[in-house]
């Protein structure tokens, strides 16, 4: 099994879930607000809202994550090293979500730069 894969394909549904909890914590209704949901969710407040936005900035950071994995794979990094930095990012990113919903502005601030140092890692490590 290849870690780094794994997590990669964990990242892409991060958004999916965190959408999920704003849906479910913000009353959304498929009968009712089907028909124009991104003008639903804009109206939400609190933890949805905050949700909406983990979703938003977890779309932001899954391309470069997911290419960065891909480079140093293809560039022939040591795959201990990518998986481990891969689940670092994992972990960083579901705590940045959770800290995003539960209102937590410094932590999240910290663990996102942590995602981005990963992500960053995996770039150097696929250059050198």
């Amino acid at each position: 099994m290849n870690i780094a894969i794994l997590c990669v394909f964990i990242a892409s549904l991060l958004p999916v879930i965190f959408i999920a909890y704003a849906k479910v914590t913000g009353g959304f209704k498929a009968g009712k607000h089907n028909s124009d949901p991104r003008a639903y969710m804009a109206k939400l407040e609190g933890k949805a809202h905050r949700a909406r936005c983990a979703h938003d900035n977890s779309w932001e950071n899954f391309a470069p994550f997911a290419a960065a994995v891909t480079l140093s794979m293809i560039a022939g990094t040591d795959q201990s090293c990518i998986d481990m930095v891969a689940v670092g990012f994992i972990v960083l990113r579901v705590a940045y979500g959770l800290s995003y919903i539960y209102d937590k502005d410094k932590l999240r601030t910290i663990l996102y730069t942590g995602g981005l140092v990963c992500t960053g890692s995996l770039f150097v490590m696929a250059a050198f």
